[in-house]
Formats: C-alpha cells, sequence, structure tokens
C-alpha cells in the first residue's frame, strides 16, 4: 500500500472515530444546530452540508450580546487591521469569501450555503451581536471562542465590518 493511501486512510480513520462522533454528541448535547467542530467543513462536507440547513433558522444572539462593546480602542483597531485580515483569510474565508459574500472556495466545493456578511441585514448587527456570533457559531457556522481568543474575535468583529457594501 502507498504511503499516500496510508495517509488518506488515516485520515478517514481519524474523521470516522473523532469528527463524526465528536459532531453527533455535539448534537444531542445542544440540538441539530450545534456549531460545526471548527475545520471541519473542510474534512467533512457531507456533516457541513447537513448543519447548513440550519441557516433556515434565523441566527439570532441572545439580548445580552447586543450591550456587548468591543474593547479595543478605534485607533488599536486601526494598527491591528492587517491581523484582522490575516485572521479572516485563516478563518473566515473559506465559507464566506474575500469580499464577505458567501462564496469561499469551500463553500462553493462542498455546495456548503454560506451568508453573505456584506449585506445590511448583518452589517446592521451590534459588534457584540457579531462576537457573539463569531464566538459561540450554529450549525455549519463554528464555535471560535475556543480557538480565538477575545481580542481576536473582536479584531474579526472590526474587519468584517469592513466588508460592509456600498448601498
Amino acid at each position: 500500500m502507498s504511503s499516500r493511501a496510508k495517509w488518506l486512510m488515516g485520515c478517514a480513520a481519524v474523521m470516522l472515530f473523532t469528527v463524526v462522533p465528536l459532531a453527533s454528541r455535539a448534537e444531542e448535547a445542544a440540538g441539530p444546530c450545534a456549531p460545526i467542530q471548527p475545520c471541519t467543513a473542510c474534512h467533512n462536507p457531507e456533516l457541513t452540508r447537513a448543519l447548513a440547513k440550519c441557516l433556515a433558522e434565523p441566527f439570532v444572539a441572545p439580548p445580552e450580546a447586543k450591550e456587548l462593546k468591543n474593547p479595543i480602542s478605534p485607533e488599536e483597531l486601526r494598527k491591528a487591521s492587517a491581523f484582522g485580515k490575516a485572521s479572516y483569510d485563516i478563518y473566515c474565508d473559506g465559507c464566506h469569501g474575500p469580499e464577505g459574500e458567501g462564496n469561499g472556495l469551500i463553500a462553493v466545493k462542498h455546495s456548503v450555503p454560506s451568508i453573505n456578511i456584506s449585506i445590511p441585514r448583518t452589517q446592521d448587527q451590534t459588534d457584540g451581536e457579531l462576537f457573539w456570533k463569531i464566538s459561540n457559531g450554529k450549525g455549519a457556522m463554528p464555535s471560535w471562542k475556543s480557538l480565538l481568543p477575545d481580542e481576536d474575535r473582536w479584531r474579526l468583529v472590526a474587519f468584517v465590518r469592513s466588508l460592509r457594501k456600498k448601498e
């Protein structure tokens, strides 16, 4: 057996014994729209497509999220815009696309619908609501709070604001 075939079998085993059971346990614990595990979309498009059905249900942050304020000063955010873009490119672009229009390569390749984050319906939400959604996820949208510290998620919110479409 070639080393590539062994590698593929190893990846399949990891998916079968870790990601799929994790997703099943998450669904049992939090219902059918529990957020997907980060980075699963690339490796398990079937699971991601199944969770994309959650887009039909509103993704609403709790009322207290509206009150959250970005603790990073506007001056610091301007300086950190390159960091916010780099984080977006790593964690968000694959589904939401370079302009936030929901046409990222992962979403297109695996036929996974993704939210257009550049439109008013998204952009009109408070920073706190966007932070909460990035942090907690839902369905095919991962929860990033376990991988990204608060400050990085606030920088992502600031970068997402830069994707606002002119009306």
